[in-house]
């Protein structure tokens, strides 16, 4: 498992950079910029980071040039960089741009050569939640820390590519180690339970009202990601997740009262995200990269469909209200009618194939 380690590494910390690029940008464009612009900003950023991911996905997949499109993400998160220190929203748009392409693109590449095992896409997950906590927290400093983050990626670009580009590998065969009706079925209801109380109860209390509340959040995600992609490698992801998903939400009604114990509750949670990750490959495995989009981008933003709500948001576009909420509903019902199409299509190709 050394070679899958390395190559989750090297791509681990270009996402945990991609992340503190993005983090910091955000809370610094908020800090200089109160008001509308920087939910403006926000918005703009989850629909390109994480909306994009699925079209993205699906292009990639169908193309299967990873080397290409790794290429092109990690120049346009240079071009944000080398932007951000005098068009700092332009800056934010194209960092969304490449963090669509380092989710999917990386996410692809470490699905690939994992071997199955999920410790390998634990390494590659668990830094992008700590990087954007840990930029968020250094949203304060001058811009000129851009330049050393900027001096990261040349690194870990000339690391990248010493190595050489790993080829696109096609799968037709569907892993017997998927879940089944009655797993799927609780495992959802378990997510709905966790993912209902940490909504309703994080985001209101501790992001805003407790002082460093956000590192500890990002910190215990990030542990959270390490430590259940490692326990599932040694006792099986369904037994797990089923330890995990209620211990989460019990945490997570413990935690309206200590950030603490909603730290654990968000460890909990978050350990699932690389298990999400190895189970939707094992579903799509003609389809990686399609899978990496729909774990690591399409659940977080339809997740955050509430934020194309708000009052702020709304007060921005009073004038045109009705155009806005179309364009929100068209772009989701888009991206829902691609992902269908594309399986639709290909599927119909893979039953051809192997007749």
């Amino acid at each position: 498992m050394k070679k899958q380690i390395s190559i989750s590494l090297k791509w681990g910390l270009l996402h945990g950079i991609n992340d503190w690029i993005a983090g910091y940008l955000l809370m610094h464009y908020t800090l200089t910029n109160p008001g509308n612009d920087s939910f403006i900003a926000l918005i703009f950023y989850v629909i390109l980071a994480f909306g994009g991911q699925l079209p993205l996905g699906i292009f990639v997949d169908k193309l299967k040039k990873l080397k290409i499109f790794g290429q092109v993400s990690i120049l346009l998160l240079i071009i944000a960089t080398i932007f951000s220190t005098q068009f700092i929203f332009l800056a934010i748009l194209i960092a969304g741009a490449a963090s669509a392409g380092i989710h999917v693109i990386g996410g692809t590449i470490c699905l690939q050569q994992s071997d199955n095992k999920i410790t390998p896409l634990g390494i590659f997950t668990a830094p992008g939640v700590a990087g954007l906590a840990i930029g968020g927290f250094c949203g304060t400093l001058p811009l000129h820390w851009m330049w050393l983050a900027l001096a990261l990626i040349f690194i870990l670009f000339f690391h990248i590519s010493k190595k050489g580009w790993p080829e696109y590998i096609f799968k037709k065969e569907t892993s017997s180690n998927t879940p089944d009706t009655h797993d799927a079925v609780m495992i959802i209801l378990l997510f709905i339970m966790t993912l209902r109380s940490f909504i309703f109860d994080m985001l209101n209390q501790f992001s805003t009202q407790t002082e460093y509340g956000l590192l500890i959040l990002g910190l215990s995600a990030f542990c959270g990601k390490i430590i259940g992609a490692v326990m599932a490698d040694k006792i099986g992801w369904k037994n797990w997740l089923y330890i995990s998903l209620p211990l989460a939400f019990i945490f997570f009604e413990i935690g309206r009262e200590s950030v603490w114990a909603l730290g654990f509750g968000i460890a909990c949670l978050q350990s699932s995200v690389p298990l999400t990750l190895q189970l939707m490959y094992r579903c799509l495995p003609s389809f990686p990269a399609t899978a990496s989009a729909m774990s690591l981008g399409t659940v977080i933003a339809l997740a955050g469909l509430p934020m194309y709500n708000l009052p702020k948001i709304h007060f921005r576009f009073i004038q045109s209200e009705l155009f806005y909420t179309g364009l929100i509903i068209l772009s989701f019902s888009l991206l829902v009618y691609l992902f269908w199409k594309y399986i639709r299509t290909s599927g119909k190709h893979f039953v051809n194939s192997k007749k």
